[in-house]
């Protein structure tokens, strides 16, 4: 990702919603994988229709909400069923986050985050391993930053170093995280799924109708 063609959804994406909270992290995450999806509605519909786009998308227009816009690209054949799925669980969480008053934790809806992120053969697997990578490669980090303050001798280093670093991966501390890590690595690439559909769909804007482009 980091030599992506889309510069503004690197790990710095993923890493900036794993420093909000969870309800933050949902809340802003879908917000973002939104504008991406509403851009790539704007590359479908009609060109130099100003007035009628905003019609469309301001409220109360027939796309102003997620679940419009989700319903719209679907029905038109632009994404398939398997991603509508994953969108609609995203967007499932994303209410549930916004209208309850109580504490919102994502590690009640970790089965629901799998959804989300399966939304392309192997991709919920290749996310679960990028963000468990990364997330360990984070706290090894973190460790390193603390033991190399302390004066210790080098015996003493590796024996920490041991200590605090060895099975990583099951470390219950890691295993509440990775929940986070997951959610923010499957909407970057969410939102990099759709700028690669939105890239195809634009090499077709010159025509006036989608079936000029048959003929």
């Amino acid at each position: 990702m980091k030599d992506s063609n889309y510069p503004e959804l690197n790990f710095d994406l993923a890493f900036k919603l794993t420093n909000e909270s969870d309800r933050g992290a949902v809340l802003i995450g879908t917000s973002i994988v939104e504008e991406y999806l509403e851009k790539l509605v704007l590359t479908i519909l009609p060109k130099d229709k100003k007035s009628y786009i905003s019609r469309l998308l301001n409220y109360p227009g027939a796309l102003s909400s997620f679940s419009g816009k989700i319903e719209l690209l679907y029905a038109f054949r632009i994404i398939d069923e398997r991603l509508k799925n994953s969108l609609n669980q995203l967007r499932a969480i994303r209410n549930k986050a916004a209208h309850s008053s109580e504490l919102f934790s994502l590690s009640v809806f970790k089965v629901e985050l799998e959804k989300i992120n399966d939304f392309e053969e192997d991709s919920n697997e290749l996310i679960t391993f990028l963000a468990l990578d990364n997330l360990i490669k984070w706290k090894r980090s973190k460790i390193k930053k603390i033991l190399d303050q302390k004066n210790i001798s080098r015996k003493d280093y590796k024996e920490l170093w041991k200590k605090n670093t060895v099975n990583l991966q099951n470390n219950p501390d890691v295993q509440k995280q990775l929940v986070m890590w997951k959610l923010s690595y499957g909407l970057t690439f969410l939102c990099l799924k759709f700028m690669s559909i939105n890239d195809e769909y634009a090499k077709l804007d010159k025509a006036e109708t989608w079936l000029e482009h048959i003929n």
